[in-house]
């Protein structure tokens, strides 16, 4: 198989490739996720350094309890993003399932003015939720292993602001998801690189002047601010002047919004408890050392999975704009390059972390570890099975219908109970909590919605996967 996208002679030129990666939405998501790689790459010599082992296995239960987060959300952000897209494609309503036929005469300003209405006093409530939730759950969590570390009474306070800087952060989060579902996609990843910029600038400065675990969520806070002053009034100078909005209708798109929202809301949940489990059995089991461990491998995965993730995140927008009109053709014709990019930019970046991995955490001069190396390279598998399935996924959730609901609850719910199983009965350690969720969702998530989701834009997954369709598939 051989892609094949001839590059245009000027782009040779230092200036005319300069200026097209200035312009490029792919290059700039890129440059996030590479503020997002400084954060867990360039950051954790700091962290290594700065940390005790107790320290960085508090860091990794902060970071399970920051995780809250997009739980809270509850499958909103995507709802919302994907029911504003439908509005710049023409969509004259929105309906809580499938997808109405879109007129075809432009953006609807007016019902683009009723989801901005709504989506502003939804992640208003949203933050309050967050904020007795995680403040109720996420301190007992702490309070497990707070006296293990050097400085009891430090560890509170960090703990207090990663509370204020989370419940800050899901509320900035509304407008920056807005400005993509208009196909801003461009200026929203550049405010978001310019907040992540001065999160990265904030903690690294506080990690070298000695703030320890209060430096993360102090710079978290400073970017939350940043991020929602800017990219509010973007979204405010892009539409029109406001119509007058009665309260009902604001109460009329939350019903809309709900039950495709309540699904994905679930499925997220159903992750969240997972990893949170997983974290508490590692905790009360293992202990802080192992938790480290593991959470250190989840984290660089993870990373990776967020890289390879910007060739796809950046077309959703467009894609539902095609969804609502109902062209498959233009759909595969966007879809199929990204995800051969996506899968390929996953698998270089996992090889090269099994290989160099550790080797480059001994040169940093740190003794902490990764997880065995049979067990990360099971952890790379599952996380790139899972990277794709929730492509796929994504491209079903375009349907504006979440099929997939009761089935990953299961999966997750049989992860749960593997986990339990293999950690109290067999020697396998911090391997049970890789091989129960590998088990689990192999069975069915991992290989049947890859087939749903292509036969949903009218073509087989086999058909899809290994023959491009034809068309331009859009500039990256």
């Amino acid at each position: 198989m051989i892609f094949r996208w001839p590059l245009p002679f000027s782009l040779i030129q230092p200036g005319a490739l300069l200026k097209r990666l200035h312009s490029s939405t792919v290059a700039w998501f890129w440059v996030f996720n590479g503020l997002r790689l400084a954060t867990g790459i360039l950051l954790l010599p700091l962290v290594l350094r700065k940390l005790s082992t107790e320290e960085l296995g508090m860091y990794y239960v902060f970071l399970s309890q920051v995780a809250l987060a997009p739980v809270i959300d509850f499958g909103f952000s995507p709802t919302i993003l994907r029911f504003v897209s439908y509005a710049m494609g023409g969509a004259e309503t929105i309906q809580p399932q499938g997808v109405s036929k879109s007129t075809g005469t432009g953006p609807n300003f007016g019902l683009l003015w009723q989801l901005f209405f709504t989506t502003r006093a939804l992640y208003r409530v949203l933050a309050l939720v967050l904020l007795v939730i995680l403040g109720i759950w996420g301190t007992y969590i702490v309070n497990l292993r707070v006296l293990e570390t050097p400085c009891p009474r430090v560890t509170w306070v960090a703990w207090g602001i990663t509370l204020i800087a989370t419940v800050l952060n899901i509320y900035s989060s509304w407008a920056p998801v807005f400005l993509r579902g208009m196909n801003e996609v461009l200026i929203s990843v550049r405010i978001t690189v310019l907040a992540s910029g001065v999160r990265f600038a904030v903690a690294a400065g506080l990690f070298l002047a000695g703030a320890g675990l209060m430096s993360l969520p102090l710079g978290d806070l400073t970017g939350s601010v940043i991020q929602q002053v800017i990219a509010r009034g973007a979204c405010l100078r892009r539409l029109r002047r406001a119509p007058s909005t009665k309260r009902s209708d604001v109460w009329q798109q939350l019903r809309i919004i709900w039950p495709n929202s309540w699904r994905l809301g679930l499925v997220t949940m159903g992750g969240y408890l997972t990893v949170n489990a997983n974290t508490l059995i590692c905790l009360k089991v293992l202990g802080l050392a192992a938790n480290a461990r593991y959470g250190l491998s989840i984290q660089l995965l993870g990373i990776i999975s967020g890289m390879a993730s910007a060739w796809t995140q950046v077309k959703w927008p467009i894609i539902g704009q095609h969804r609502a009109r109902h062209d498959y053709a233009a759909i595969q014709q966007i879809f199929w390059p990204r995800m051969w990019l996506q899968y390929l930019t996953f698998l270089a970046m996992a090889a090269g972390l099994l290989v160099c991995g550790q080797p480059l955490l001994q040169l940093l001069g740190s003794n902490k570890q990764m997880l065995a190396l049979p067990w990360l390279a099971l952890l790379a598998l599952n996380s790139f099975l899972e990277m794709q399935t929730s492509i796929w996924g994504t491209l079903i959730t375009t349907e504006n219908r979440i099929p997939f609901l009761w089935p990953s609850l299961a999966s997750k719910l049989l992860s749960f109970g593997l986990s339990l199983t293999f950690i109290y009965t067999t020697s396998l350690g911090l391997g049970a909590l890789v091989l129960a969720p590998f088990l689990a969702h192999c069975l069915f998530d991992y290989w049947y919605w890859p087939i749903h989701a292509a036969r949903g834009i009218q073509t087989s997954l086999a058909r899809f996967m290994f023959s491009r369709p034809k068309g331009k598939p859009g500039t990256l």
